[in-house]
């Protein structure tokens, strides 16, 4: 597959594969889930710290859901894994898609060079 350039928040770099994009945003995924038991079990000082970080890797995970989302495909089985990953994000609840997202990942699929 040929390296694409895209543009995340004004910055020209090259895209990873789709693959390699969906695998980190489910490691952004976990992460904040573990941070968010570890914060309903915390108390004190200790839960505000917690909760700080987990403010800092939900923002994270926000951008790497994005980046999925709005990354190039290009063929159709990048199109359909894209598709079956974030309908299984929807369907279990895993994290919340805004509509940015959800036109981000749309207008991926439009581009797809046929």
């Amino acid at each position: 597959m040929p390296i694409q350039v895209v543009c995340n928040n004004g910055v020209m770099e090259e895209a990873d594969a789709v693959a390699t994009l969906l695998a980190a945003h489910r490691q952004a995924v976990a992460i904040v889930e573990r941070l968010g038991k570890r914060w309903m079990g915390a108390e004190g000082p200790d839960a505000t710290l917690i909760g700080r970080r987990l403010d800092s890797v939900m923002a994270e995970e926000a951008i790497a859901r994005r980046r999925a989302a709005a990354a190039p495909v290009a063929d159709v089985v990048e199109m359909k894994m894209k598709a079956a990953y974030f309908q299984r994000l929807t369907a279990h609840g895993w994290c919340e898609i805004d509509v940015d997202d959800l036109r981000a990942l749309l207008g991926s699929f439009t581009k797809l060079q046929s």
